[in-house]
C-alpha cells in the first residue's frame, strides 16, 4: 500500500519516476535481476526531499526475455537456410492404380464411391492408399494428394 501511495503522490505531484533494470548479486551469492525505481518527494511543510528506492525481482521476465531472444535468433537462422527442407524427398514409382487412386481422390470422391467405381473391396483400397503414403512419404490421403500434384503425379 505504501508502494502504490507513493507512486499516486509522485504522479500528483509531476514527480519523475525514474526506472532501470539491473543484475544484482543477493546474500546467498545468487544474481537475479531488478527492476529499481527511485522517487523524489518533496515535503512542502520543511520542503525536505524524501528518496525511496523500489526494487522489484524481475528475474523470470528476464529469462523469458532471453528465451524469446533465442528462439527469434533461430527462427531467423532456419529462414536463412537454403530450400534444402523444402526439396522434395525422393519417390518410389507409383503403379497406374495407385496414380489413378490419386487422381479420383483429387477430385473430391470419398473411399466408397473410389472402391465401386474400380471394383475393388474398401479393404483393398486402404492397402493401395498405405503403400503411397509410404511412397510418397506422407501420413494420411490428403498429404499424398498434396505431394502427388506437387510432383505433377496427377
Amino acid at each position: 500500500m505504501a508502494t502504490i501511495t507513493a507512486f499516486g503522490i509522485a504522479l500528483k505531484k509531476h514527480r519523475e519516476v525514474s526506472n532501470c533494470d539491473l543484475e544484482v548479486k543477493i546474500r546467498s551469492g545468487r544474481r537475479i535481476w531488478v527492476s529499481l525505481s527511485t522517487l523524489v518527494y518533496e515535503n512542502s511543510r520543511n520542503h525536505r526531499r524524501l528518496i525511496v528506492h523500489f526494487a522489484h525481482d524481475i528475474s523470470k521476465g528476464k529469462k523469458n526475455e532471453e528465451l524469446l531472444r533465442k528462439m527469434t535468433n533461430l527462427s531467423r537462422q532456419l529462414t536463412s537456410i537454403p530450400d534444402v527442407v523444402g526439396r522434395r524427398v525422393p519417390v518410389s514409382p507409383l503403379s497406374e492404380q495407385e496414380r489413378e487412386i490419386l487422381q479420383i481422390f483429387s477430385v473430391g470422391k470419398n473411399s466408397t464411391e473410389i472402391s465401386r467405381k474400380l471394383r475393388i473391396t474398401l479393404q483393398t483400397l486402404r492397402n493401395h492408399l498405405h503403400h503411397i503414403n509410404q511412397k510418397l512419404h506422407a501420413h494420411n490421403r490428403l498429404e499424398a494428394v498434396t505431394h502427388a500434384i506437387q510432383r505433377k503425379i496427377v
